[in-house]
Order: structure tokens, then C-alpha cells, then sequence
């Protein structure tokens, strides 16, 4: 990595930092540590017994709704600096294009890892305040942040190339707002269609899975086997993902 990449690096961080860049990820984070303190206030003691697999069973369906979002407004504030100010132009006679893609691609990602850790504390923290009556199994902690970062950072590249594309940032604020509902929407699809969503990718790799008996009204929450070989093909073309949109966006003419 140059000296020029990486104060590159630093300027965007700066401006990150200007622009109160953390304040998104901690925003949507309260917004779920809220739900869950809602969520767990209402259990009974037979759902608090298995309170970590009804977290990792209901989480990825929290990230589904609120992610999509997140990254959108995330990509949207990083972009929206040279789009009002015209000063793509600018910045591309001293800086290449896909240089600055990557810059501010991996300032975006920072703030994903922020939400990431943020929800990896929240997870065992809850666990403590609840007294849920399992241990924490830390590999299924591991797998679902796993998912929940790389599914992020895939759509933070389709959101980035939107925003860095767009004349204005209505636009890719809306596909953020739609892929919150396409992503909900896609769990309710046979599997085949269900994969045409990345929106939908984080229930798409379950750590638990819940069986609910129509007669009684009992909820069982159970873990199931992750699909590494599943989840390595997703990683693979979340690459080609974010190589596919920094061509893109290196090919504008400004």
C-alpha cells in the first residue's frame, strides 16, 4: 500500500469524521438494541432458556429490515460531498478512479465493522442482563457476524457505485429503502427466487431456525449446521460483486 493510497485513506476518514459518519451505524445499533430489550422483556422463561438461539434466529431478520438502509445512508453521506460540489472532475486529475472508489469503500467498510463489533457485544451482553439458561456458543456468534459484515460490504458496493453514479442521492437512498423490503419480502420466496435477492443474504445463512406448534402456540428455537460451502460461493461473488461496480464506476466520464 503507497504513502499516497494511504493518506488518501486518512483525507477520507477526516471527512468522515467532519461529517459524523458514526453517528449512522450507532443510530441503527440503538434502534436494535432497543427491539431486543422489547423482544426479551416480553419472553417467558421457556424462550429466555434458549435466549441466544432466539437472538441469532431473529437478528438476521432485524439486519434484513434496517441493514439495507444503513449502508445505503452510509455510501450515500461518503459520495454526497464531490456529487454537490461537482468536484469529481477535479479530484480524478489527481487521484485515479479507482483509487478513490477504493478509499472511500474502505472508509465505508470501517463504520460496517463498527455496527458489526457493536452487535457482536450486544449479543453476550444481553445474555448477562437476561441470565438467558444456555452458554454462548462463540462459533455461532463468530458465523453470524461473519455474515452480517459480508453481506454489508457487498451491498455497500452496489450502494457506493449509486451514489457515485447518481446526480443526486435520492436515487440511492430509494434503492436502499427498497431493498429493505425486497430483502423481507424475499424470505417469504421458494429458495430459488429467495438467492435472487442479495438484500435477503442475512437469514440467508441461518445459525438457528424456530419450529412453532399451531395447537399449543409453543416456540422452539434450535440450532442448525452452517452452510460454509454456501456462504464461501456468496463471499466469492460478493468479490466479483465489488470488482464488478469499481469498473463500473471507473468507466464514468465526468
Amino acid at each position: 500500500m503507497s504513502s499516497s493510497f494511504i493518506r488518501q485513506l486518512r483525507a477520507e476518514h477526516q471527512k468522515g469524521r467532519r461529517r459524523h459518519l458514526l453517528l449512522i451505524p450507532f443510530i441503527f445499533l440503538l434502534f436494535q438494541i432497543l427491539w431486543a430489550f422489547w423482544q426479551l422483556n416480553y419472553a417467558d422463561q421457556e424462550e429466555l432458556s434458549s435466549g441466544y438461539l432466539l437472538l441469532f434466529h431473529h437478528l438476521p431478520m432485524m439486519n434484513t429490515l434496517l441493514l439495507p438502509m444503513m449502508t445505503a445512508v452510509t455510501a450515500s453521506r461518503l459520495c454526497d460531498m464531490e456529487i454537490k460540489g461537482d468536484t469529481l472532475k477535479l479530484l480524478y486529475t489527481i487521484q485515479e478512479q479507482t483509487s478513490l472508489y477504493d478509499c472511500k469503500y474502505l472508509t465505508g467498510l470501517s463504520y460496517l465493522a463498527a455496527f458489526t463489533i457493536g452487535q457482536g457485544l450486544l449479543i453476550p451482553g444481553l445474555g448477562m442482563s437476561y441470565h438467558f439458561g444456555e452458554p454462548l456458543k462463540w462459533p455461532m456468534l463468530l458465523e453470524h457476524l461473519a455474515v452480517t459484515f459480508s453481506v454489508s460490504a457487498a451491498l455497500l458496493a452496489i450502494q457506493q457505485t449509486l451514489s457515485l453514479l447518481s446526480a443526486s442521492q435520492i436515487l440511492p437512498l430509494a434503492a436502499g429503502l427498497v431493498g429493505c423490503f425486497l430483502g423481507l419480502f424475499s424470505l417469504f420466496f421458494p429458495a430459488p427466487i429467495a438467492r435472487l435477492f442479495i438484500w435477503g443474504y442475512y437469514a440467508a445463512f441461518p445459525a438457528a431456525a424456530m419450529d412453532w406448534e399451531r395447537d399449543t402456540r409453543i416456540v422452539h428455537y434450535y440450532e442448525v449446521s452452517f452452510p460454509a460451502a454456501g456462504f464461501l460461493l456468496f463471499l466469492a461473488a460478493a468479490i466479483a460483486i465489488y470488482l464488478l461496480c469499481r469498473t463500473i464506476t471507473a468507466r464514468k466520464e465526468v
